[in-house]
């Protein structure tokens, strides 16, 4: 198998400018040389050098091997040089280059680069007026860098098949024409008789260097291919990827968050994976004058990106994630344009309700559904640290299989709390919510687990009673689960407009049904997980109401409502 010969053969650069011998050759097979002989002419009068530039006369190729006449001159290196070969000595009778080897860019002139060395660059003996050498194909491979953070100083390289996958030996330049280097797009133009190529980039001149070729273009253990050759001007492909580099705008997003539902607040900040702080040490936010919303924005990210992320609050050195209920368990925004996040309160997608009053709440847990091992605890706002934030609970005088507690001046509008049977210290004994159905009163707490949420609307007290691992409810009397209609809150009442329900029934759920005075249900509303429920008059007339209640419990209840 053929080897590839190369049209750049540099070595590995070097600081200063050296003078390096280059042979230059060509061709003649199948035309009639002129009676005044074959000369190359290009812009070969650089720095030390003496010869001619552009000069259809200055250069002869006065050697004849058979069909192949060249020289050999003294060039500066690291340099590349545009030229054309010429049959006689004046112009007219130069050369059209192929446009595979022209310089591109309406520049119709062939270009090599000389690299430092010691020894004498050759170049390829082409065809005269033609692409390659007698036999071979032209191959002209090119790589986009234009998103790789930095080329190294080194340059950029390809190895391959065709030249013994030696790192080192095959650069490509980013040449744009007329002395300037200014394109992200680096190529060589090479000569083979192979049927098939296999080829890698490397940013720089070793192994270790090179890029990985992703599995949808790579073929032969991470590597590109060229099949069915020919002459063959090859399309950039992006570094390291399989198609074009696209670069994307990059836009802006400002996230604002409400904290008014918790006590306390040290600091803020926001975390995700396309974020500067990524999830890990977040980026800062500040608070917005003596306000609860806290802002920050982070730039340069790219358009089309989804952005996950979470917000997350420092209270007494601790941090606490956000605890989001969405398929991923993140917020989630797709960057279309510079955008602005409304400010939504912490754990929420809708704003914050004004903090009501301080509360006395008691927590009840009912372990008839599993074996108490040792102590039981409830802890509380959940900060991370069970054996620091745990409540020890005692057993109900009368209710041996019921632990209770009572916790005064509840601040944070919206409560997060689990029990535990048994030492605080071990994760194990922490409530798990197996079951799948029954996670209504739960929202999950950002680190694989659940915890429980009491939104509080009201600075009444208040006592939250369920079986451990559960969102049923529980209860200690015949009475208290014969009717809930004492827990049941509906005002403003008579309504104008609208009337709000309030249930106190500590329920993780309720259906709710209106009635009018015939018995007509004119509308129903299932599976409402809040503690307040909205009813709009929309077209309910004037008259009298009935609204029905049914908890996750069995228990029912009911409730009259006036509009006017």
């Amino acid at each position: 198998m053929k080897k590839l010969l190369l049209m750049t053969a540099a070595l590995v650069a070097t600081t200063g400018v050296f003078a390096r011998k280059v042979k230059i050759q060509v061709d003649m097979v199948g035309q009639t040389v002129d009676a005044s002989g074959v000369h190359v002419a290009g812009n070969f009068a650089t720095g030390s050098t003496s010869l001619p530039s552009w000069s259809p006369s200055g250069i002869p190729l006065a050697t004849q091997v058979g069909t192949i006449y060249s020289t050999i001159v003294d060039l500066d290196a690291s340099k590349v040089y545009e030229f054309k070969y010429i049959n006689g000595n004046a112009w007219g009778k130069d050369e059209s280059v192929p446009a595979i080897s022209q310089v591109g860019g309406g520049n119709t002139n062939r270009w090599a680069w000389v690299g430092n060395g010691t020894d004498t660059l050759v170049l390829p003996a082409i065809k005269f007026a033609a692409s390659a050498p007698a036999g071979q194909y032209a191959v002209r491979l090119k790589v986009d860098m234009a998103l790789t953070a930095t080329v190294d100083a080194n340059g950029v390289y390809v190895a391959g098949n065709f030249q013994g996958w030696t790192p080192g030996t095959t650069r490509l330049i980013n040449y744009t024409g007329d002395g300037k280097f200014e394109s992200t797009i680096y190529q060589v133009i090479a000569y083979t008789s192979m049927d098939t190529l296999n080829y890698k980039f490397l940013n720089g001149n070793a192994w270790g260097k090179d890029e990985s070729v992703p599995s949808e273009c790579a073929v032969d253990n991470n590597r590109r291919v060229i099949l069915g050759m020919s002459d063959k001007n090859v399309d950039a492909v992006c570094y390291a990827k399989c198609g074009v580099c696209k670069i994307l705008p990059k836009y802006s997003i400002t996230f604002n968050v409400d904290v008014e539902s918790i006590c306390g607040v040290d600091s803020v900040d926001v975390a995700g994976g396309l974020l500067d702080g990524s999830w890990g040490a977040g980026n800062k936010m500040t608070r917005v004058g003596t306000t609860n919303k806290w802002t920050g924005s982070q730039a340069n990210l790219d358009s089309g990106a989804t952005v996950q992320f979470k917000y997350r609050y420092y209270k007494g050195g601790v941090q606490n994630w956000e605890q989001i209920a969405s398929p991923s368990g993140n917020r989630e925004v797709k960057l279309t344009g510079n955008t602005t996040l409304d400010p939504n309160c912490f754990s929420s997608f809708s704003n914050c309700n004004p903090r009501p009053a301080n509360q006395t709440v008691t927590f009840k847990v009912d372990l008839s559904n599993v074996t108490p091992n040792g102590n039981q605890y409830l802890v509380l706002d959940y900060l991370g640290n069970a054996k620091s934030s745990a409540i020890r609970m005692t057993p109900m005088v009368g209710f041996p299989q019921v632990y209770m507690t009572t916790v005064n001046d509840v601040c944070n509008g919206t409560v997060y709390w689990y029990f535990m049977n048994g030492d605080s210290s071990i994760d194990a004994n922490k409530e798990g919510f197996t079951d799948t159905t029954d996670r209504a009163c739960t929202k999950p707490n950002g680190v694989g687990g659940f915890n429980r949420e009491f939104l509080r609307t009201t600075g009444n007290a208040q006592t939250l009673y369920y079986y451990f691992s559960s969102c049923k409810t529980s209860s200690t009397s015949v009475e208290e689960s014969a009717s809930i209609s004492t827990n049941i809150k509906l005002y403003p009442n008579p309504a104008n407009v609208y009337s709000i329900i309030e249930f106190n029934d500590n329920a993780a759920s309720h259906n709710v049904s209106i009635m009018d005075v015939t018995g007509r249900v004119i509308r129903t509303i299932e599976n409402h997980k809040y503690n307040t429920l909205r009813i709009d008059r929309d077209e309910m007339k004037a008259g009298v109401y009935f609204i029905n209640v049914t908890n996750t419990a069995g228990q029912s209840g009911s409730v009259k409502l006036i509009i006017e």
